[in-house]
């Protein structure tokens, strides 16, 4: 059976037809972004985790000591902490130099504007204000993250599924409230891929003196093709749960086997992170 997919605002009622060519839930048109298809939940959250996003490039020599530390702090605060590699700005646009990889992204560019970043690395931690933006220097970002784990309001937890299939990941999400919540929540689903190689230069001693490292691993690269800013619910009562399935297209210049899904959750009107959670593809 074929689903067909189309992008409006809302679920419209099914429509029923006498045509016997055609099934009736064909006729169930969904939000951007959701399907009827849906993959088991086989990762399950009843922690707070903290988002943290690292703003890179591949001529920032600086950068591959922050990407060290970020790994030291995702082996130090294992699930906690989710990770993102954000390739933006000058820093990340491509060269001969460097085989001209590309690992920009539309959203990555976007945000790195919208959140006033122009040094690098610089990392955003659950997208909170930093002064006049949301920058946090690298030697702050273990300190910010124990902070965050303490004083977080533990307001959800986002359940996930994941699969690929015929081109596209599906995930499942369930996200449950474990208080009440009275504004609205947006869900963004991005892709992750790790063991992607290039050209990084450095200044950082953990590599020698080596000022251009030609065989560089890059980690949670962040890809395209995700769906950001979704509406999840205006509001929310304890308890409540809410169970939304999405597909994202799968580009060709992936390595499906190492990529992954992060899904986070925000509030609509402060930007601000309220829950994150990783799963690896099935």
């Amino acid at each position: 059976m074929k689903i067909l997919r189309y992008i409006t605002l809302a679920i419209l009622p099914i429509v029923f037809f006498s045509c016997d060519n055609f099934e009736e839930n064909e006729y169930v048109i969904y939000p951007e972004g959701e399907t009827s298809e849906t993959t088991p939940i086989t990762k399950t959250q009843d922690y707070q985790a903290i988002l943290i996003e690292d703003y890179t490039g591949w001529k920032c020599t600086n950068c591959p000591a922050a990407a060290t530390l970020l790994n030291d702090l995702q082996a130090k605060y294992g699930e906690k902490l989710v990770a993102i590699s954000v390739h933006a700005g000058w820093f990340a646009t491509p060269s001969n130099a460097n085989n001209n990889l590309d690992l920009r992204t539309s959203y990555g560019e976007k945000w790195n504007t919208d959140f006033g970043l122009s040094v690098y690395p610089i990392g955003v931690i659950n997208r909170l204000n930093n002064g006049t933006s949301k920058g946090v220097q690298k030697d702050d970002w273990d300190s910010k993250i124990a902070d965050l784990l303490i004083s977080t309001q533990h307001l959800m937890d986002i359940d996930l599924g994941a699969v690929k299939k015929d081109g596209e990941f599906i995930v499942s999400t369930r996200v449950t409230a474990l208080q009440n919540i009275d504004f609205a929540t947006l869900i963004s689903i991005v892709v992750l891929e790790d063991d992607i190689h290039g050209v990084q230069h450095n200044s950082d001693a953990t590599y020698g003196t080596t000022p251009e490292i030609e065989d560089y691993t890059f980690n949670h690269v962040l890809r395209t093709n995700g769906r950001i800013d979704l509406l999840l619910k205006n509001s929310m009562s304890k308890d409540d749960k809410v169970e939304k399935n999405y597909f994202v297209n799968i580009d060709p210049s992936w390595n499906t086997d190492n990529c992954k899904i992060v899904v986070f959750v925000t509030n609509s009107t402060t930007g601000e992170v309220v829950q994150c959670n990783e799963i690896e593809i099935n």
